[in-house]
């Protein structure tokens, strides 16, 4: 039987042959790399960096799923109706064609829609004041009346229109008008079988360190004898040029003939009626309300308005937080949505007709973005973050506009539209002969 080596005597000083099998002991490097400060100090240096770079640290939440809408679609999506540089065209998808829709002579479209088979355009007249018209195939447009806003009723069968705190509600079919009184400094946003929606208040889009100038009009010729309306200048911290811009806005003198004029702002409809910000000294509280036809109201939440359809109202707070409410009667409390880190949701939006999916226009820095997601949504990754290209936003963008088949459709700060389904991956752009839209719905 061989002999078992005997250990080796500690206190001969010899050594013995080591084991290659025997685990190796970590070096200083090692035993310095698997300390936990240096994981800590690792991801103090990653927070560091993200923010000289502008971009949110590694520990914020997820801003739900992002989505490019690069490539371009192909297929057909049925005719559009494309609000362009005042104008107002219906653009064949399918063949490919535009046709131009007249107008009444001077008006400059500012928003349209299709309504009962008929296109219903608010524009701006030459005298600095906004006007509705209903327009039908092979008639004279029709004036439906002046107009700071104008929206469906909550049957489809006419219009409201606002101008001076009055809503007057006007059949298309025919027959007789009805008005409603709105409360003071509040702006109407939608028609519900409860009433009227509207909201005081408007939440201020901040001003940021470097922000590029934000893109003007295009200067227009005007015709001789047409008087210049000066661009007016809103309070501060009111949204895009408010003030000014309806029937009670102010007319500028006459100016000489043939010049190059500015066209007063586009400004968006849900925000024309008032002018008024949630802050400063003239502020008001974000506040939105429903006004029977009898002119009574009834609180429904303390935030502002943004889109309605049917039972649900789709809500904005001061921290520009969406939430739903309904307008039901009763007390009832906003069920908030997840709020997406990085993202401003700087509006306008809208709410498909089931009330069901909503698409508001918000930012990321300077960058333009398009949220969309199910009003019943609970977690982050259940809301779609669109890219918007092209510019960045601006403050008298259009709502977005949703399909009879629940597509988005978006015009991007250049002018091209954006073609969304909501819960997919991808966006596309409807092709480059489409006109450069400032809005753009399906007709």
């Amino acid at each position: 039987m061989a002999a078992v080596p005997s250990p080796p005597d500690p206190a001969s000083g010899s050594r013995a042959t080591a084991d290659p099998r025997a685990p190796r002991r970590p070096g200083r490097i090692g035993r310095w790399v698997r300390r936990p400060a240096l994981a800590v100090a690792l991801l103090g240096v990653a927070v560091a960096v993200s923010v000289v770079e502008g971009q949110p640290p590694p520990a914020a939440r997820d801003s739900g799923v992002s989505v490019n809408a690069v490539q371009s679609y192909t297929k057909a999506v049925g005719t559009l109706l494309v609000v362009a540089d005042g104008r107002l065209t219906h653009f064949d998808t399918a063949d490919r064609r535009a046709r131009s829709v007249p107008l009444p002579r001077g008006l400059t479209a500012l928003r349209a829609w299709t309504q009962d088979g008929r296109d219903v355009v608010l524009g701006r007249l030459p005298t600095g004041r906004t006007a509705a018209y209903l327009l039908s195939p092979g008639r004279p447009p029709t004036a439906l009346g002046p107009a700071e806003v104008a929206v469906p009723s909550a049957d489809r069968t006419g219009i409201w229109l606002v101008s001076r705190r009055v809503a007057t509600l006007v059949p298309l079919g025919g027959g007789a008008r009805r008005t409603v009184p709105l409360p003071k400094a509040t702006r109407l946003v939608g028609d519900t079988p409860y009433g009227l929606v509207v909201s005081s208040g408007t939440v201020p889009d901040p001003q940021l360190p470097g922000r590029r100038a934000t893109p003007t009009a295009t200067p227009t010729l005007t015709p001789p004898g047409t008087p210049a309306v000066p661009t007016p200048t809103p309070p501060a911290g009111t949204l895009s040029g408010d003030a000014g811009s309806g029937p009670t806005g102010p007319t500028g003198p006459t100016g000489p003939a043939a010049v190059p004029t500015a066209v007063p702002p586009t400004t968006p409809p849900y925000t024309t009626a008032s002018p008024v910000p949630s802050t400063g000294p003239d502020g008001v509280p974000l506040t939105t309300l429903v006004v029977s036809r009898s002119g009574s109201t009834r609180f429904v939440a303390a935030a502002e308005a943004v889109a309605v359809a049917g039972d649900v109202v789709l809500v904005r707070d001061d921290e520009r937080r969406l939430g739903v409410i309904s307008p039901r009667p009763g007390l009832r409390v906003p069920r908030w949505l997840p709020n997406l880190s990085a993202v401003d949701v700087i509006g306008p939006g809208t709410l498909d007709a089931r009330g069901q999916t909503f698409a508001v226009l918000a930012r990321t820095n300077d960058y333009a973005r398009l949220i969309v997601g199910p009003t019943t949504a609970r977690t982050e990754a259940a809301i779609n973050n669109v890219a918007l290209d092209g510019g960045p936003p601006r403050p008298d963008a259009a709502p977005p506009a949703f399909t009879a088949s629940g597509r988005v459709l978006a015009a991007r700060p250049d002018g091209k539209v954006v073609y969304y389904t909501p819960g997919e991956r991808a966006g596309y752009l409807l092709g480059d002969d489409l006109p450069v839209a400032s809005a753009v719905s399906q007709a």
